[in-house]
């Protein structure tokens, strides 16, 4: 699967759009760089000072004036028409129009619903390619900002007042990102992760998660549940305080892309979560080396 992590390497309409503006205007900029420098080197050197022969003087040239101020407005008129053009196809109006996806920002990972369907995931997000998208922003807690740079975009998630994202993927593969706005001590470990996928499978994905995950069948597993239970960890993963739980174990990453997801390091955190990701809500609920095993074990078995 290709991964997508540069700003030069546009995965979206809307990302590539952007970029070519960016294109536009750095053009503009280093021609008009090229002639002020070639006309100012010409200067220096036909019109330097000689020994007994000063350089010519001159003034009230109307038609110089007239050019250099011609030139530089047609020039601004016209990136602005590009600026413009850009900004309306990038971000046309959403009057109207029902969110494709709710992003909900956390301390310090993301929670996921997909209006349509009703589907509630976290972390990792599955969306169709070809597909002109509306995703909706809500902070639960502090500012932060949904950064992919294959998108093009950084969206600022502030408490009170939703933001939108339009997009348009073209090309399936892995996005990667991060919160880009510093939102406390967990911060580096907000990642983000993007998985661009065909119709098809996105519409198999989704029809997965609609589903509950199978209830435990191994001795392991079904203590582990008990110890699910017995220890309320329902009461955050089950209210929004902590991420769905689901399927968890279809995840790539534990801890909004902190660990990848191994029965190793699913361990590791539920022992001391604390210790991998500072400040994290989820409690060091001083388990025993046989829970950890035994939770290890239903977790995973959430596909």
């Amino acid at each position: 699967m290709t991964t997508f992590t540069s700003v030069l390497n546009p995965g979206t309409k809307q990302a590539s759009e952007i970029l070519s503006s960016f294109y536009i205007m750095l053009g503009v900029a280093a021609f008009i760089f090229a002639i002020v420098t070639g006309l100012t080197a010409y200067a220096v050197i036909k019109f330097r000072r000689r020994k007994g022969q000063a350089p010519k003087q001159f003034n009230e040239n109307v038609r110089l004036e007239v050019l250099w101020i011609a030139i530089p407005t047609l020039i601004v008129s016209g990136l602005f028409v590009v600026a413009v053009w850009v900004m309306w196809e990038v971000n046309p109006s959403i009057l109207g129009k029902k969110p494709d996806l709710t992003v909900v920002a956390h301390q310090w990972w993301w929670e996921l619903h997909y209006s349509p369907s009703g589907v509630t995931a976290a972390n990792e997000i599955h969306l169709p390619v070809g597909q002109k998208l509306l995703i909706r922003f809500k902070s639960a807690d502090v500012i932060h900002t949904f950064w992919v740079p294959s998108f093009g975009q950084k969206i600022d998630v502030i408490p009170g007042h939703p933001n939108h994202l339009w997009l348009t993927i073209e090309h399936p593969g892995l996005y990667l990102g991060r919160c880009n706005s510093f939102c406390g001590l967990g911060h580096a470990h907000m990642g983000i992760m993007v998985v661009a996928q065909s119709p098809e499978d996105f519409n198999a994905w989704l029809a997965h998660q609609q589903q509950p995950a199978p209830p435990p069948s191994t001795d392991q597993a079904k203590k582990g549940f008990q110890v699910f239970i017995n220890k309320n960890c329902g009461i955050c993963h089950m209210t929004g305080i902590g991420p769905d739980l689901m399927h968890v174990g279809s995840r790539e990453t534990l801890a909004a892309g902190t660990l990848s997801n191994t029965p190793a390091n699913m361990a590791k955190w539920l022992k001391d979560p604390q210790a991998i990701k500072m400040g994290v809500k989820m409690p060091n609920n001083g388990l025993t080396t046989d829970q950890i095993t035994y939770l290890t074990a239903y977790l995973e078995g959430l596909k």
